[in-house]
Order: C-alpha cells, then structure tokens, then sequence
C-alpha cells in the first residue's frame, strides 16, 4: 500500500516499495499522487513515488511564480534525490514530464505519457469551455460540490466514458472532491502552459519515450501526441480502443503492461517479475 510522505519543503506524495529501478509518477489535473493506486498495485516489483503537484493533494499552493522551467527543475531534483530513473505522466502532467526531461538531459532511462499535452500546443476547445465554466462558477460560488459536478458531469470530455465503469468513477469524484480549487483564484495554471514546448525542444530529448492514448481521445491530444512522436528522437505510439481521455486509470490492466515492458526495456535493476 502506497504511504503518505513528505518529498520536500512544500512537496507531499505517495511511495510504494518494490526492487526495481524508481519511477516517478505527475498525475493529471484535480487528482493526486492516491490516484495511480490501482496501476501501481500491477507493477509491485518497481519503486513508486507519486508527487502532488502544487495546489494538489498535500503540497503547497500553486503560486504566480511557479513558471513551467522552475517548476519542472523543482521537481527534477525531487525526482533525482528519491533516485528515480523513469518519469510516467497522465494528461496535464505530461506538460510537466517532458519538462522536466528537457531541464535534465539525459537524467532519466525512460519516460511514458499518457494522453500528451504540450504547453503551447493544441487544446481541445470543448474542455477549455469547461475549465472557463469552472473558473467563472468559482468566482461567483467559491469552492465546493457544485465544480466537481462542471468538471466531470457530461459533456466533460476529460472523464468522458468512465460513468461505464462505476467503482473507478465514484473513487475519482471523491478524489476530485478534495481538491482544493485555489489555482482558479489567479492566473497561475496559465504561468505552467502558456510558455510553448516546441519541437525543437522535443527534439532535444534523447530519453525512449512511450505515448499511450485512447482511440476515443480528444482530437487535440491526438495531436500533441502526434507533434511529439514526429519531434522527438526515440519514441513510440500505442493506441488503446475503446478508451477516453484517462487512459492509464481506465485501462490499468493493459497500461501497466505496456508500462512495465517499457521499463524494463529501458531499466538498469530490472525486478524479476512476480507470477500473475
């Protein structure tokens, strides 16, 4: 079971013990480090540290100064120094994942994201509808219950097609619950996208990277997905059919397979894998 820790001043997370290689774990938006449990519990031979992004689970808030490059060499060094080797991100985290191997070339063995996004990049309008809802109702209402129900409830495309599977939405509804909203009282979340990742930039990293994606993502994902496969060096692209936007917690069984042979691909201690 995944233990509550303090990673650094200001920097909570979750760590799971195992004999293999570290890999470091950046959730998606309105979740936290608690929501990889399910994919870690498949992957019981690796070490696990799952970091809260600021304004988060644990950590502290996020801040007007917390631009993309300082954030992402922040957490570099938290990476680093709980000698992690691999970076596995979900949607709004992947941002801060290939950020964090562009600050540090050549740090890291591996790196998997899934349902890419690039800061700068294409954005799919009917979630940027949703996230201007959000914020619009939090100036008007404060936080609460009824911005949980704008950010999941149909339309959202971001939890489209998990009310299919309702032991994982109730987990994440309470895990959205807790969020603490306070990223909408500024622009502070424009600070982390609004500098572009360019191919340029993404050529620069040199690390095998896997992209998983849904057959059911956004249009735009697609095409981040697409900009980073062409751009940078050493990648590969797999599609999961039948599944949206949260690929990696909709699908565990399958992305942690795929995860799991990417890290052991790329990985100096490679655990020996326990019998299914």
């Amino acid at each position: 079971m995944a233990e509550l820790a303090t990673l650094a001043p200001g920097f909570s997370g979750r760590l799971a013990q195992g004999t293999g290689d570290g890999v470091f774990w950046v959730h998606g938006y309105s979740l936290d480090a608690s929501s990889w449990q399910d994919l870690w519990s498949l992957m019981p031979e690796w070490r696990h540290i799952g970091i809260d992004l600021p304004g988060h689970g644990a950590s502290r808030p996020l801040v007007d100064g917390d631009d993309l490059p300082t954030l992402a060499r922040e957490l570099g060094r938290i990476a680093l120094a709980q000698d992690a080797r691999h970076l596995v991100a979900l949607s709004f985290g992947t941002i801060i994942a290939l950020q964090i191997a562009m600050e540090f070339p050549g740090a890291f063995r591996s790196i998997v994201l899934g349902a890419p996004a690039l800061a700068g990049g294409p954005e799919d309008p009917e979630a940027q509808r949703v996230y201007e809802a959000l914020a619009e109702l939090f100036q008007r209402r404060g936080p609460g219950s009824h911005l949980v129900s704008v950010w999941m409830d149909e339309p959202s495309p971001i939890f489209r097609g998990l009310d299919r599977h309702s032991d994982l939405w109730r987990s994440l509804e309470a895990l959205v619950g807790r969020h603490r909203w306070s990223e909408l009282e500024s622009n502070a979340m424009h600070h982390l996208t609004g500098q572009p990742q360019t191919e340029r930039a993404l050529r620069s990293i040199r690390t095998p990277l896997l992209i998983l994606l849904g057959d059911d993502e956004m249009p735009a994902f697609k095409r981040c997905a697409e900009i980073i496969h062409r751009a940078a060096p050493a990648t590969e692209r797999v599609y999961l059919p039948d599944i949206g936007h949260l690929c990696m917690l909709q699908a565990p069984q399958r992305c942690a397979a795929l995860i799991d042979a990417h890290l052991r691909a790329n990985g100096t201690q490679v655990p020996a894998p326990l019998s299914r």
